[in-house]
């Protein structure tokens, strides 16, 4: 007997298989960011490219402020459209750059900044200029921040 294979029914199984494959790259992708949950914010910088004068610009606050951001247990994550994406100074794959813009939902073509708190909630979503005062205002005003700031002063 011959089997045939129908069109639709190979459409199907095809969807299906590929559809099992992205969701388990989401789910490898979350346990991957959850590894940050309760130890560290988390600051991702999407932009076209690395010569982009927003992410220029805050990139020249960052590198001028490691202690600042040290202090705040924040991880700076940039991801660019073309070139290489990183995690601090670590080199990302391009495939988990792409999953990461994915499941922040930031669009292509334009400079995005998400910061991530401790708790993994979000909690600022800017499409144009930061300024990285304005990101240490916004932590340093969080509840969790707050109880740390009370934790080092009773420490010193």
């Amino acid at each position: 007997m011959k089997l045939r294979i129908m069109p639709k029914t190979l459409l199907v199984v095809s969807t299906a298989v590929l559809a099992c494959a992205i969701f388990d790259g989401q789910d490898a992708l979350s346990m991957d960011l959850n590894q940050f949950q309760w130890k560290n914010r988390l600051l991702f910088i999407f932009s076209p490219q690395m010569d982009d004068s927003f992410f220029q610009a805050l990139q020249s606050e960052i590198s001028t402020q490691p202690d600042e951001i040290s202090e705040r247990d924040l991880v700076v994550f940039k991801i660019f459209e073309t070139g290489p994406s990183y995690m601090e100074t670590t080199r990302i794959d391009p495939q988990t750059a792409t999953a990461i813009r994915n499941k922040f939902a930031a669009p292509l073509g334009q400079f995005t900044c998400i910061l991530v708190g401790k708790d993994g909630g979000t909690k600022l979503r800017r499409h144009a200029p930061v300024k990285l005062e304005e990101v240490f205002d916004l932590i340093d005003a969080m509840p969790m921040r707050r109880e740390e700031m009370r934790q080092k002063s009773q420490r010193d």
